[in-house]
């Protein structure tokens, strides 16, 4: 085999690992989490590279990088390089290490928004075995089982709207010392039904609503009463006209068989593929006082595969918000 013949021009190599990790997670934050560095140690480092290399490889914004045509083109040839020298390595040492992760989510979001997508975290995170425990119970993270969680709620210290919300009953962990949050998705509810139950009588405002039978879902018990109230409504319907669900796709399956009109958080709406057979009686929609969060211990983030978990889900929820 023919030898490279010569000095190699390559820019500083430790600065490379630095700028594949920002740019895989699209955070200087993210990668200095995953390398153990500060985040100016990965700041710096892309800085001597950029200097090195004499063109911009991150358009910089206050809270978030974008990589340049360049830092594309550079992040597509490291990570090749980098992946085969994985590979060469796993190769002489034998089976890669596996790392074993726990994910605790909620029902809900586990059937119809991560196990869809699952495969493909899969397919470039083969070391990882991914354990998901799907639960609607507050999360102990300073527990070692548990890696990281997502949960629905409010946060701790968040100032009550006015006039007030939807509530939610949901307490999302044991102890908040220090637990990152990250904004999945806001929780805004919306009233649907089938098309069936309506017909073609018009319904302009809330109170409209109380012709027809609610569908209540007991995991969120106060949402349609919080819900009318917030639209004027202070005479609720008698509780024998109501009927009441176990979780959202149950009451979704009830409203498509037009027994009634359910409120259903959007997020879930635009995850279950026959609720676009759902009409929504009225357009008035509510945000409830919380929404969905990632939730993860900080230091738990210096490990390489949480935050790479992490960054994962994130993306997703972005992309779902791109589609919505």
């Amino acid at each position: 085999m023919k030898r490279h013949q010569g000095k190699r021009r390559l820019p500083p190599l430790g600065s490379l690992r630095g700028f594949e990790a920002a740019a895989r997670h699209m955070s200087f934050r993210d990668a200095a989490a995953e390398l153990q560095l500060t985040e100016g140690a990965v700041s710096r480092q892309i800085k001597t590279l950029e200097l090195n290399l004499g063109v911009p490889l991150f358009v910089r914004k206050t809270r978030q990088v974008h990589l340049t045509k360049a830092g594309e083109r550079l992040f597509h040839a490291v990570r090749q390089a980098l992946d085969i020298v994985e590979q060469a390595v796993t190769g002489m040492t034998g089976k890669a290490r596996r790392k074993t992760l726990v994910l605790s989510a909620l029902p809900t979001l586990t059937s119809t928004w991560i196990m869809p997508r699952l495969h493909e975290f899969i397919k470039h995170h083969s070391h990882i075995d991914l354990r998901i425990v799907a639960s609607l119970d507050p999360v102990d993270l300073s527990d070692d089982h548990i890696d990281i969680a997502i949960r629905v709620g409010q946060l701790p210290g968040a100032q009550t709207a006015t006039p007030p919300r939807p509530r939610i009953e949901h307490m999302m962990v044991e102890n908040w010392d220090g637990v990152r949050a990250d904004e999945l998705f806001p929780d805004v509810l919306v009233p649907v039904c089938a098309p069936s139950l309506i017909g073609r009588r018009s319904i302009t405002e809330a109170r409209d609503l109380l012709r027809y039978p609610l569908i209540h879902t007991s995991t969120r018990r106060f949402a349609w009463s919080d819900w009318l109230r917030s639209h004027g409504v202070s005479r609720l319907p008698r509780p024998s006209r109501n009927l009441e669900f176990g979780h959202f796709f149950m009451s979704i399956e009830a409203a498509l068989n037009g027994q009634g009109i359910a409120i259903i958080p959007r997020i879930i709406l635009s995850l279950y593929k026959e609720a676009a057979r759902l009409r929504r009686p009225i357009e008035a929609t509510l945000p409830s006082a919380g929404g969905y969060y990632l939730l993860v211990p900080e230091d738990r983030l210096k490990v390489p595969e949480v935050a790479a978990l992490h960054h994962w889900l994130l993306s997703e929820a972005a992309r779902l918000h791109e589609a919505a």
